[in-house]
């Protein structure tokens, strides 16, 4: 667990505390404390009328958040953030259900037990657990330049726009929104808003970024792969480099749009 991810789900501890012991009328002791939910279902400590009958039911999941009620939230924060699906374009569709899959594929990967995953999901038995290994595909020992460019046509990691130049692009009379690499310019950012990112390699899986047709986009392609390298030669783990597969297959579907449109437009200019 991140320290950040840490201090998010000790403030989230707090406010159920407070928030309980507010309903309930009364402080809680620290042994009562740590058995509650750390979601609650607030409606449900209405019926709470003792504290033994309290303490029966921290021992089940009933004073728990509902299910419908977490993928709600998870609806409404996918849809305020604008998180789309890489396959379909869509507002991601998201489910309390799937970060569960999320978790136990993800342990699967790491090359968790099957002792383990139950744990980790709360099992009974270990019966359910392959399900969460089905489906998982093969890491590559190694993703080299002619892997990228193979599954770029596939994949759909870049959601920007390419543009000929940058004065064709939203805000392209910005210089403010220019986004560089290495001191040369490599595209425009389309949103007003604030963006923390080290650019410029978030942007190119970014749906706001447009790549300017003469961008740096290979140099940028070929560090990736230099970093990606470097990452498994110090961590010797696959997954960890794996994370930056996708911004490797956007920035090749980038060098593809360009070769595509440098050929289009010297098509046009021989007529």
């Amino acid at each position: 667990m991140t320290h950040e991810l840490w201090v998010i789900l000790g403030a989230q501890r707090k406010i159920s505390i407070a928030s309980v012991e507010q309903r309930l009328g009364y402080e809680l002791s620290e042994e009562d404390r740590l058995a509650l939910p750390l979601f609650p279902d607030m409606a449900a400590f209405n019926e709470v009328k003792s504290l033994g009958e309290l303490r029966q039911l921290l021992q089940t999941d009933y004073l728990h958040l509902r299910r419908a009620n977490v993928t709600c939230t998870l609806q409404k924060v996918v849809s305020e953030a604008e998180c789309h699906s890489e396959r379909t374009g869509d507002i991601l569709a998201v489910t309390a259900m799937r970060f569960r899959y999320t978790t136990g594929t993800r342990a699967v990967r790491e090359g968790c037990g099957k002792i383990i995953v139950a744990e980790l999901l709360d099992h009974s038995t270990t019966q359910d657990v392959d399900v969460y290994a089905k489906n998982i595909p093969e890491f590559a020992a190694k993703l080299d330049e002619k892997l990228g460019f193979l599954m770029a046509p596939y994949a759909r990691a870049f959601m920007g726009i390419l543009v000929d130049k940058e004065q064709d692009a939203k805000r392209g009379n910005d210089p403010s929104s220019r986004i560089r690499h290495n001191g040369a310019g490599a595209g425009t950012c389309g949103t007003y808003g604030y963006c923390g990112a080290n650019v410029p390699i978030p942007c190119y899986t970014c749906l706001h970024f447009q790549p300017w047709l003469d961008g740096p986009h290979e140099k940028v392609y070929q560090n990736l792969l230099n970093d990606r390298k470097r990452l498994f030669e110090i961590t010797k783990d696959e997954a960890v480099t794996a994370a930056l597969d996708r911004t490797i297959i956007a920035v090749a579907q980038v060098i593809l749009r360009c070769q595509a449109r440098s050929e289009e437009l010297a098509r046009q200019e021989g007529k």
